[in-house]
């Protein structure tokens, strides 16, 4: 009789489970990189949207800038516009309050009186 180190079958069974081992090892490592990818991918995905959320915020500011521009346009329009406007034309009230708005754009334009 022969003497083996365990049952039969067991030397085979423990090469079973080495090569299920490596299988694994190779399974865990893939999971790994995968999940490395998927991490980098939320990286990734996340950096972008703070580079959208910039541009939108740069955006906004020159719609707010290119806005306030447009109003301070318009109001010196309006301005140049009662400056410029005839008022011995116009009855007594009318006349007192363009008169008044006249002196307020100019002082307010730095000249005094």
């Amino acid at each position: 009789m022969i003497y083996q180190d365990g049952p039969i079958g067991q030397k085979a069974a423990k090469e079973r489970l080495k090569r299920k081992q490596g299988k694994d090892k190779v399974g865990e490592t893939t999971v790994t990189n995968l999940l490395q990818q998927f991490r980098d991918t939320i990286v990734e995905i996340e950096d972008q949207k703070k580079q959208d959320r910039k541009i939108m915020l740069e955006q906004q500011a020159m719609m707010i800038q290119q806005s306030q521009e447009k109003q301070e346009l318009d109001r010196i329009e309006k301005e140049e516009k009662i400056m410029k406007m005839n008022i011995s034309n116009l009855d007594l009230i009318s006349a007192v309050y363009f008169k008044n708005k006249k002196l307020e754009i100019i002082q307010k334009r730095g000249f005094n009186f």
